[in-house]
């Protein structure tokens, strides 16, 4: 896998203590790669966090659920019985 070179000035620092075990195994993934362990350690936290980010920022549907999550948008409006009374109620950031 080819990690993605960038020539753009990075202003922003990431600290982070580790054991020396796991230090060595970055470093030799890195070298491994051909890369920095800090580009190394940069591109895969990346990954990471696009992939744990992933469901919450976009959703795949096939055409058939496409078409059926658009015909539930488009039904009227229903009351839920207890909505309101609910959301009228203290939120958890009231509670703090």
């Amino acid at each position: 896998m080819a990690l993605a070179r960038t020539t753009r000035r990075k202003e922003e620092r990431l600290e982070l203590r580790l054991e020396a075990d796991r230090r060595r195994l970055l470093d030799q993934a890195a070298k491994a790669s051909g890369v920095s362990t800090s580009a190394f350690v940069l591109e895969h936290a990346t990954l990471a966090a696009q992939q744990t980010l992933a469901d919450r920022t976009s959703f795949v549907l096939s055409p058939e659920q496409w078409d059926a999550f658009v015909e539930l948008l488009d039904r009227p409006v229903q009351p839920v019985e207890g909505l309101a009374r609910f959301l009228a109620g203290p939120s958890v950031q009231d509670l703090e």
